[in-house]
């Protein structure tokens, strides 16, 4: 069944909705799918090369002197140099993939999904997230290189690792790393004809530098190739370090694959949960839904922190993953934050997750403002807000005759009062004021869970306030 075919059945079961995004990309997987049957039918009807590659022998020269030893391995890398320009690739290989990017949500995924589950059943196939792949590469070139054919076949051994072929009895050593990339590909495509790639980022320099040689043998060997990106090819590892030693891979993607882009500015999956963006009260049951909205939200990719430079001083983010970060309140609005802080986490990040947002006293205090500033941040940016609070938004502010800083009469306390407001016998804000702006702000947080909003487009910026 064609992707598009299966689309429009969901569609008429009520499992989704017309997307016209999604219907201007369905003849882009149709094609892909045409010309997988196609293989399937001419691999049946002709004789079809074996796939896999010819692994040269390891090093044996055993002990010699260094300059011979040098001599020898700087031919080997040459040798390996010449055969990537010059490899023939598999039949397969001819099959063009796709590298389809766009915005968070906008169906990719599920576009991917449609034509994993329906290409003909004589293509064998894996679909998984791209940094769970980097992290089996590593382990099954570190397994290559030190360890034997049972070890490897123990389980023990292979913890985590997505199951791939391990019946090559071939055993290396790290002299001969120089071979290393096929080997690899032999291992863990050798049973794989469509290989599905979803959510590629490269932020690892290690990553990056092997990725070209790396897939260099796997088209080798024979491989079709489906990449989901929120960034087009020619923006991964944008800045990065020896960024010129990664641009062959970009090279080899544009050439081994169809670039489509996915022009939408709806997040599916954040609107689905519409009514969840505000979690309250705060309990058991609610901060589970919260960490798991997140974990949905991040597809179940681990969050790391990340530091952003503004002014020569870092912005501790304590959680993030993609453009999703996670802050509890305490850490956003309890210390000293400034606006130009609140505007580098809105212009880098499409989504904030905020968890432990209090009931604010009636009266102006620091910790109230920051919040304030930095739902009018966040809103001018258009940027998706998920909190957990304690209550619901109409009740954020605690009314005025429950205030602890007012006595009877509507006077402010002297203790409730900052350092300056005690000398000056001033206000720095009246507190009807602070109370109207709260007022604006619980309408702005109604409006940020609206479709309509929720549907608008991040307004994402390259921020540079590093005086550094």
């Amino acid at each position: 069944m064609r992707p598009s075919e299966a689309y429009r059945q969901l569609v008429a079961k009520g499992d989704i909705t017309v997307d016209q995004s999604q219907v201007n990309a369905l003849p882009v997987f149709d094609r892909l799918y045409g010309d997988l049957v196609k293989y399937a039918k001419d691999n049946k009807r002709n004789a079809v090369p074996k796939r896999q590659v010819e692994l040269r022998p390891p090093n044996r020269l055993g002990l010699v002197p260094s300059f011979f030893l040098r001599r020898e391995q700087e031919k080997k890398v040459e040798q390996a140099l010449n055969e990537d320009e010059n490899a023939v690739y598999h039949p397969l290989s001819r099959v063009k993939g796709l590298y389809v990017w766009g915005g968070v949500g906008c169906g990719k995924t599920m576009l991917m999904d449609l034509l994993f589950d329906n290409v003909p059943p004589e293509i064998r196939k894996r679909r998984l997230h791209f940094h769970q792949f980097m992290l089996d590469v590593q382990k099954t070139s570190n397994s290559i290189r030190f360890k034997s054919k049972e070890e490897m076949l123990n389980p023990a051994n292979r913890t985590n690792m997505v199951s791939y072929n391990t019946s090559d009895n071939r055993r290396r050593t790290p002299d001969a790393e120089i071979n290393l990339f096929d080997e690899v590909a032999q291992r863990m495509i050798s049973d794989v004809e469509l290989l599905c790639f979803d959510e590629v980022a490269v932020s690892d320099v290690a990553h990056a530098m092997i990725l070209k040689r790396l897939f260099h043998s796997f088209y080798k060997i024979g491989l079709v190739v489906i990449f989901t990106s929120n960034r087009p090819p020619s923006d991964l590892y944008k800045g990065g370090l020896n960024r010129g030693g990664f641009l062959p891979f970009i090279d080899l993607v544009n050439k081994q694959c169809f670039t489509y882009h996915m022009k939408s500015n709806v997040d599916h999956r954040l609107l689905g949960h519409q009514a969840d963006s505000y979690i309250s009260p705060m309990n058991s049951e609610n901060e589970t839904k919260f960490e798991k909205l997140f974990l949905e939200i991040c597809k179940g990719m681990p969050a790391e922190p990340r530091k952003l430079e503004v002014f020569g001083r870092d912005v501790v983010v304590p959680k993030a993953c993609g453009g999703v970060c996670y802050f509890y309140f305490h850490e956003l609005c309890g210390g000293e934050k400034s606006t130009a802080d609140y505007d580098v986490i809105a212009k880098t990040f499409h989504t904030v997750f905020i968890n432990g947002v209090p009931q604010f006293p009636y009266e102006n205090n620091d910790v109230k403002n920051r919040f304030l500033l930095l739902v009018d941040t966040l809103y001018e940016h258009k940027c998706k807000l998920v909190i957990y609070a304690a209550v619901e938004p109409a009740q954020l502010q605690a009314p005025k005759e429950e205030s602890a800083g007012y006595v009877e009469g509507g006077a402010a306390r002297f203790d409730s009062l900052s350092e300056f407001e005690r000398e000056s016998g001033k206000m720095l804000m009246d507190a009807d004021d602070s109370s109207f702006q709260m007022d604006r702000c619980v309408s702005r947080l109604v409006e940020m869970r609206s479709k309509e909003y929720l549907e608008a487009p991040h307004q994402q910026e390259d921020v540079d306030l590093s005086t550094r």
